[in-house]
């Protein structure tokens, strides 16, 4: 399945809603957190390329 930046931001934007209930138990809790940090992650690796293809067309437009 293809990465998909702006799903997983909505998901951890709903994660980030549901860990701030007061009724959500610890194990539920842990999970979501596990999940966030995976998606972070992986937000965090795609960003990164971006940022890269970004300065890559920028140096290309320049020397031109």
């Amino acid at each position: 399945m293809e990465f998909n930046f702006e799903k997983a931001m909505a998901r951890l934007t709903e994660i980030a809603e549901l860990m701030a209930k007061d009724d959500v138990p610890l194990d539920e809790c842990m999970a979501l957190y596990n999940e966030a940090a995976e998606l972070a992650g992986k937000c965090e690796i795609y960003l990164e390329q971006a940022k890269f293809v970004v300065e890559q067309t920028e140096m290309k437009a320049s020397a031109q």
